[in-house]
């Protein structure tokens, strides 16, 4: 019986590409023009034009259209490739970098003299938090339009000029920071580090940095400067004083490792002040442990010793400085900032000429070196122990009692 209804026609179809046996009375005929071998096409007679074909062998998908625009791509190789339809705008971007660099470190000029219209006073911590909360969001928008492999050129192009506007605008806030030539030098600091970041994000070289860590970098420069706005001015002073402060932890370290090591075997006598959490006057109250036995070893074992506990008296003074005149409610006067800063570092200094000192077996020097930083450490005392002023509080005494444990033989 011929198979006439379509649906039957395609089960037959199936079970005969399967190879399935089949009877006599299910045996496929052939349609008007359909020849069995039509269905495989491969087993297709030649001489069957395509036209009569079934129509489920003529069906080929649909192809994608193009879209109406060329999209840029490009690898992963980083954004050497992807920023050379961009060199205009980023050669104008470091150009002016370049010229924008040597001019932070211009002296403020002096104030015109006055007229009836009085200038607008510039904030400058707010500005740079400002102006730098800006440029992040703007390398985050380069960012993610130079992100492989689509690029999108005109988003790109308008995150550079942006930039480009920013990068001048730091002047006028460097300038106006306070005249703490040690303050300004540091903020300058961060701000040729952000400028550098933002160079370096975009150079052309191969061997660059890749897209994200280069704007990783802006970040973490852009996020500094931001945080100068919390800080203030006596915070960017505690943060330079803290600094010398862990110089002088470093050295007082490494002089105990050195007394350990050259005086192996010989270190009963030896006291750790460090091993001990005791209050800053019970600290300089305890009396200093005698040294080795030996006749060659006494003499410099109870130098070090010394040494160590004014050094560790010097930590234990700076950090009080930090907590109790640059912040809270005794706070100095800012004009004696600079000397503050000034004296820290001269302590610093002297504390590793003392280190230097015994590790070239100059006893004579790091003797020396220790008178120096205890002068210094006088000095700096005499500028904090009172708050701004020249107001007594309940602190003043905890620095003159400093001040005798640090002149105090022994």
């Amino acid at each position: 019986m011929a198979i006439r209804d379509a649906s039957q026609y395609l089960i037959a179809k199936r079970r005969c590409d399967a190879g399935e046996k089949m009877d006599k009375n299910d045996k496929p005929t052939q349609l008007p023009g359909h020849p069995i071998s039509a269905f495989r096409p491969h087993h297709r007679d030649p001489a069957t034009p395509p036209s009569i074909l079934p129509q489920f062998h003529q069906f080929t998908p649909p192809r994608k259209a193009s879209p109406p625009y060329k999209t840029a791509t490009t690898t992963t190789r980083g954004t050497a490739m992807a920023l050379k339809p961009l060199a205009s705008e980023v050669t104008t971007l470091k150009s002016l970098i370049n010229q924008t660099r040597p001019l932070l470190s211009i002296p403020v000029p002096p104030p015109p003299p006055s007229t009836t219209t009085t200038a607008p006073t510039i904030t400058p911590y707010p500005l740079l938090k400002d102006l730098s909360a800006l440029l992040r969001a703007h390398s985050t928008n380069l960012s993610i339009a130079l992100r492989p492999p689509n690029l999108l050129y005109p988003a790109a192009s308008k995150s550079i000029q942006e930039t480009t506007n920013i990068i001048p605008q730091y002047l006028p806030a460097i300038q106006a920071l306070p005249e703490i030539p040690s303050l300004r030098r540091w903020v300058i600091q961060r701000v040729e580090d952000l400028f550098t970041s933002i160079a370096h994000s975009l150079n052309d070289n191969e061997a660059s940095r890749d897209r994200l860590s280069g704007t990783g970098a802006i970040w973490s420069s852009c996020d500094a400067l931001i945080a100068l706005e919390a800080l203030g001015t006596h915070g960017i002073v505690a943060e330079l004083v803290q600094s010398y402060e862990a110089l002088i932890s470093d050295a007082a370290g490494e002089l105990r490792v050195w007394v350990v090591e050259v005086c192996e075997g010989e270190d009963e006598g030896f006291v750790d002040d460090t091993a001990r959490e005791d209050s800053a006057l019970e600290f300089w109250e305890r009396p200093t442990a005698v040294g080795g036995r030996r006749e060659d070893g006494v003499a410099v074992r109870g130098l070090v010793e010394v040494a160590l506990k004014k050094v560790r008296l010097l930590e234990i003074l700076l950090g009080a400085v930090r907590k109790r005149r640059l912040a809270g409610d005794g706070m100095v006067a800012e004009g004696v900032l600079e000397e503050v800063v000034g004296k820290a570092k001269g302590v610093s200094e002297a504390v590793d000429d003392v280190g230097m000192g015994f590790y070239e077996d100059d006893v004579g020097e790091a003797v020396e070196a220790q008178k120096r930083f205890q002068e210094e450490a006088v000095k700096l005392i005499d500028l904090v122990a009172c708050k701004d002023g020249g107001v007594e509080d309940k602190y003043t005494k905890w620095f003159h009692n400093c001040r005798e444990a640090l002149l105090k033989e022994g």
